[in-house]
């Protein structure tokens, strides 16, 4: 099986961690897992004491560093450490499935004009703040996605037009390195660096949808979001705003060889269609429009409202005499369905907590 080097930045979230490294010893993970620590105090003791040298991890201490810059530093040493040419970025709160990473590598390996790659993926939320808990909340977080374009352009316009997060994908390191890097220094505000990346990631070449489950994505009620219009009137807003059209475009001109003038405009269309107020990354569109019904319709009495109704229950009924069996909430939980194992694994992850020795 071909490896994939899991980077992993993280912060005084060392119960994260341990629960990561947990779920891959319980899988007897083979990939390499490389966690870069931006913590006051050094953790790795009890890194490698959960490591219980069945899984190979390798941990770094760089205090304060934010989390771009530690992925871009991840995957330097992950290249100097030559296990292997790919890896895929993790949040101390996700997991992959294992047999999916190596897939995804093996494409690339053997496509070279795909850049990226990457499965069917799920999120879920626990009853309880933490890492540990019991299951609340499981959905899915994306299904088929993928970037078909010929040129960056193309595949420019395909991203802002249904926005997700390649930094997921499986890349190929030094490809990975150049794209983290891309305005790193220049691009302060934190979303302004994941779009980015993304952009910038789409820009570089096609991605593959792999017919696989692939990511699991751990969502939490404690974080506190600003509003759109809260992060629109932040310090660093303009500023990133600019820097990221100016990234954006100096890739798109060197990839499509457009001119400076033609670049721009298009850099600055798409930075727009991820920063205008309605956007929101599930589904911008869909999720206005049914906000738009229910606002004017559903909410009020009479004939739309019974007939709404209506339509919930036929839906609910008909859903349970013909159980979907696509990849859905129903999917995940279903003993029948191919993803129960892997999921079922996760989310004991998130059960046994401090009994685990």
């Amino acid at each position: 099986m071909k490896k994939v080097a899991i980077l992993v930045p993280t912060m005084n979230r060392i119960d994260f961690v341990i629960r990561l490294i947990h779920y891959y010893v319980s899988i007897d993970a083979k990939h390499p897992i490389f966690i870069g620590d931006a913590s006051s105090e050094s953790s790795e003791e009890l890194v490698l004491k959960a490591a219980q040298n069945k899984l190979e991890v390798f941990y770094y201490h760089w205090e304060k560093l934010n989390d771009r810059k530690t992925m871009v530093e991840l995957a330097k040493k992950a290249h100097l450490v030559n296990i292997t040419d790919y890896c895929v970025f993790s949040g101390d709160d996700d997991f992959f499935i294992e047999k999916s990473l190596s897939q995804c590598a093996e494409f690339l390996d053997e496509n070279i004009e795909f850049a990226t790659s990457q499965g069917r993926a799920f999120r879920f939320k626990l009853n309880k703040d933490g890492p540990y808990g019991q299951l609340l909340i499981i959905d899915v977080y994306w299904d088929v996605k993928e970037l078909n374009g010929v040129t960056a352009l193309e595949r420019l316009n395909e991203i802002t037009s249904d926005y997700w997060v390649p930094n997921f994908s499986v890349h190929r390191i030094e490809e990975f390195i150049e794209d983290i890097g891309n305005g790193i220094d220049t691009i302060i505000d934190r979303d302004f660096g994941e779009y980015s990346n993304s952009l910038t990631m789409a820009m570089r070449g096609k991605s593959k949808f792999i017919d696989c489950l692939y990511l699991a994505r751990n969502v939490h009620s404690s974080i506190d979001h600003p509003t759109r219009a809260e992060w629109m009137k932040s310090e660093n807003w303009k500023l990133s705003y600019i820097e990221l059209v100016k990234s954006v475009s100096k890739v798109l001109s060197q990839n499509d060889n457009l001119s400076k003038e033609e670049s721009n405009l298009n850099a600055e269309m798409a930075v727009d269609i991820l920063t205008k107020p309605q956007f929101n990354r599930d589904n911008s569109i869909l999720v206005l429009i049914r906000k738009t019904i229910k606002d004017r319709f559903i909410d009020k009495r009479g004939f739309i409202s019974r007939l709404y109704l209506l339509y919930r229950n036929l839906k609910k009924i008909l859903s349970n005499i013909f159980p979907s069996k696509g990849f859905s909430r129903k999917s995940l939980l279903s003993p029948k369905s191919e993803y129960y194992k892997d999921v079922c694994s996760i989310i004991d992850a998130c059960k046994k907590g401090s009994n685990i020795n």
